[in-house]
């Protein structure tokens, strides 16, 4: 498991973005861990679960534990070239 981006930044856009969207901090952390990558304008990355991603959270935590945390499926962020979250939100 790759750890290194659990001190990622935030900007002050993504915190106050993160805390509109009420997306906490597990699903920053489930996106860096598992998302899939594509790349995002400026150089920057996004990051999204698709459904075998998502297949590997629920391995990850087991199935009981994900009827409560289905709604961090439509989670995504981008993260800068720099390592900074620019921002996070669940698509539509």
């Amino acid at each position: 498991m790759n750890r290194a981006h659990l001190t990622a930044p935030l900007t002050e856009h993504a915190e106050r973005r993160s805390i509109d969207r009420n997306i906490p901090e597990v699903a920053r952390w489930l996106l860096l861990e598992f998302g899939r990558r594509s790349p995002a304008k400026s150089g920057c990355v996004s990051y999204a679960f698709d459904k075998k991603a998502w297949k590997e959270v629920e391995r990850f935590f087991g199935r009981w534990r994900m009827k409560e945390m289905t709604q961090l499926k439509n989670a995504y962020l981008v993260q800068s070239a720099e390592g900074a979250i620019v921002t996070v939100a669940y698509r539509s």
